[in-house]
């Protein structure tokens, strides 16, 4: 039950698309950051529905969050880019027709979204390719383990929605460059007057009339093929609203001020809720960053620079509220240890592990130590953005290979410097927290 926002590249303080993610699965989902070299042939994948998809061609490199094992949730993937500068994320959808209770039935041999996502990191090397990439592929094999999903595919000048429904059906909208635009968890591709026929499945329409879902009037994706219910939900509306009105104050929006956009709990408006505790999470108000967060990336695309530095994925692990985004250049050759370990126990050698803890703590004790946690992580982020730029700049004038081992010593050192912290902070919150007043 994830979150996703796109900025149009007029719309970014960049210059170019930016992405943001929340990925919320639920069942422990321990997540990592993950590099995958290039390599001279793409490997096969083994669909979790059954099968195997073939490929062929190469594989680009790609940075990527991940799930830490298919054995525990069927599916790795939950964001990325690639050395070509395409992005992807992903956000479930419930489709009409198909009982929820139902809706996460394994389709034999069908792609899950998961597997769509790594197919474009992967092979495409533009937005559109991708696109068109997911489209062939849900025709062909179709989608499982969801009744809907939709994936953000971007690059530095354009990005889509793909929305897909089962049964090969699926349709694409290219966000507009002075647009940003959230995606929750319901369809918001309306009518397909003005849209690229051959970004959609050729049956699409024709499909839904079939079933009865539309009448003969004018065609409306998201009414026709998304579940009334959950097309109407406040609990994926409020996000749409919360944050496309945030975002519309902005003339240029950046990576910081998606980060804030993820840590979002709704404070200072009608929405926000706490308990009685003063604990903003498991309130019946669903709120952009949430317990059950496990990690959340903003992806920035800056083509005017070699790949290797130009591309980047700020992380957080565990819930974004407690959290600190690090960056990951594309160019790095080794993940700090913490960032590149998870598995289903807790590992205190293992970033989403800790703040998990910290998370778990803060959750607890809310009022105690809140106002530490989010000091320690604004001022940390504050060195992090100016380090940041320091670096890159030392990098500017060298030769390319001593310019990425320089960022590679960079993102690793300050991921160690944020364990570091994180390490210090939880034996203050736990103070603060398990202290009694007599």
């Amino acid at each position: 039950m994830c979150t996703t926002i796109v900025v149009g590249k007029n719309r970014s303080a960049t210059g170019s698309v930016l992405v943001a993610h929340s990925e919320e699965l639920g069942r422990n989902a321990a997540h990592l950051v993950a590099l995958s070299p290039a390599l001279e042939k793409a490997p096969t994948i083994t669909l979790h529905s059954g099968g195997n998809l073939p490929r062929s061609g190469t594989s680009a490199r790609y940075l990527c969050t991940k799930v830490f094992a298919k054995g525990h949730y069927p599916g790795e993937h939950t964001s990325g880019v690639n050395e070509h500068g395409v992005a992807v994320a992903n956000n479930m959808a419930l489709m009409r027709g198909i009982p929820e209770a139902r809706a996460y039935d394994v389709v034999p041999g069908g792609l899950i979204w998961t597997e769509f996502m790594q197919v474009v990191l992967e092979s495409a090397t533009t937005a559109r390719e991708g696109v068109a990439l997911v489209g062939r592929l849900c025709s062909q094999y179709g989608l499982s383990c969801d009744s809907g999903t939709m994936i953000t595919v971007a690059d530095p000048n354009e990005a889509w929605w793909v929305e897909l429904a089962r049964n090969g059906q699926w349709v694409a909208q290219q966000v507009g460059s002075d647009e940003v635009v959230v995606r929750a968890n319901c369809y918001r591709i309306g009518a397909l007057d003005g849209l690229d026929a051959s970004m959609a499945s050729p049956t699409l329409e024709s499909h839904a009339r079939s079933q009865g879902w539309c009448d003969s009037g004018a065609f409306d994706f998201a009414q026709a093929y998304g579940d009334s219910a959950n097309q109407s939900d406040a609990y994926n509306l409020d996000r749409h609203t919360q944050l496309e009105a945030q975002f519309g104050g902005l003339a240029k929006v950046g990576a910081a001020d998606l980060m804030a956009a993820l840590r979002d709990v709704y404070e200072g408006t009608d929405l926000y809720q706490t308990r009685p505790d003063g604990s903003p999470f498991r309130t019946p108000v669903r709120t952009i960053a949430r317990m059950n967060t496990e990690a959340s990336t903003v992806i920035e695309l800056r083509p005017q620079l070699p790949p290797g530095i130009g591309h980047r994925l700020w992380a957080s692990l565990s819930t974004s509220l407690t959290g600190t985004y690090l960056p990951f250049h594309l160019g790095l050759e080794t993940i700090e240890p913490h960032y590149a370990k998870a598995g289903p126990t807790y590992d205190p050698d293992s970033a989403y592990w800790l703040f998990t803890e910290l998370a778990k703590l803060a959750d607890y004790g809310y009022a105690k130590c809140v106002g530490e946690i989010r000091d320690t992580w604004r001022a940390f982020e504050r060195e992090t953005f100016t380090a940041v730029a320091e670096a890159e700049s030392g990098a500017h004038a060298l030769p390319l290979a001593e310019a990425l081992a320089l960022l590679d010593r960079f993102d690793r050192q300050r991921a160690a410097e944020a364990i570091r912290t994180l390490e210090r902070l939880l034996i203050r919150v736990k103070t603060l927290v398990y202290y009694e007043s007599f």
